[in-house]
């Protein structure tokens, strides 16, 4: 009997302890997700302009109006085609980089550190730096175009509407890859060496060794790397505002600098958060279908 009182005193203090852990986070989490997106969904219903002591309830206007908005549905589709470019080089090429320097182990923590490095720089600093490389006359990029005797692929990479977005959407992945590299080495390790020499006695190449055994070993890491980037590409928001601001005509503006300027720019406090509520529907929308599909086989 005292046996199994003691044992319930056990496992009352361990849960106790458990939830004493918990606090730390989730007050962090409410504080800095929680009360932020619930204020957000609260200001949505309101006109509101940050400034007066006062809130005009307006119920489903801001939303009514967002639907109805050009430059919406234009920044909209800047994100989706920011979001997809950093998606697809940023996962693709650091699935491949991971590979290349996982065969190096003996220097590929080196390698791990150095595409890490440009996460490590401000947003202001990677702007400016990039600014300086696409500028069309002095720029970098230009310059070698031209050196290698490709000037007709020459061109005004932030002020021409058709490949701007593109052009940011390359100095993300440029930042973010070494996250992906990271990730994805970090679950090479994870794989059974066993597994490649079982392929090898079975007369299995390489390329049969990465669909058969890498790719599908992978497919957690490569569920985290698609979800961070995904995430990612919808809250675009530094390198757009740094190198264009949006562009003249909205050619690169995107969700996130759309509902700053509401908000800062054109005092409509409302209408923003209707915009942020939704960019937070689509960005849960959109990871619970890549979870979805990729845990589909799992």
């Amino acid at each position: 009997m005292n046996t199994e009182l003691g044992t319930v005193r056990k496992r009352k203090t361990g849960n106790l302890t458990i939830y004493l852990f918990l606090i730390a986070p989730l007050a962090v989490y409410a504080i800095f997700f929680l009360f932020p997106n619930l204020n957000s969904l609260f200001s949505s219903f309101y006109k509101w302009d940050g400034v007066a002591p006062v809130k005009e309830f307006v119920g489903f206007s801001n939303y009514i109006k967002m639907l109805g908005d050009p430059l919406f549905w234009k920044s909209f589709g800047n994100t989706i085609k920011y979001t997809i470019t950093l998606v697809a080089f940023q996962t693709l090429c650091g699935l491949l980089l991971a590979v290349l320097i996982f065969k190096a182990s003996k220097i590929h923590n080196f390698f791990r550190t150095l595409y890490f490095m440009p996460a490590m720089l401000s947003a202001v600093t990677v702007g400016l730096i990039f600014g300086f490389i696409y500028d069309p006359n002095m720029g970098a990029l230009n310059k070698f175009l031209e050196a290698v005797g490709l000037e007709n692929l020459t061109r005004s990479w932030l002020s021409d509407e058709n490949i701007v977005i593109y052009a940011l959407a390359f100095v993300h992945v440029w930042v973010g890859i070494g996250q992906s590299v990271v990730l994805f080495v970090a679950g090479l390790q994870n794989i059974p060496y066993d597994l490649y020499e079982s392929a090898r006695i079975d007369g299995a190449g390489p390329w049969k060794q990465f669909t058969r055994i890498t790719m599908p070993m992978l497919k957690s890491t490569t569920l985290i790397v698609l979800v961070l980037t995904t995430i990612g590409g919808f809250k675009c928001f530094d390198y757009v505002f740094v190198m264009t601001g949006g562009g003249a005509t909205h050619s690169s503006e995107v969700l996130a600098t759309l509902l700053y300027k509401e908000a800062y720019a054109y005092s409509d406090f409302g209408y923003s958060a209707a915009i942020s509520v939704a960019l937070l529907i689509i960005v849960s929308v959109i990871t619970a279908v890549q979870m979805r599909l990729l845990r589909k086989d799992a």
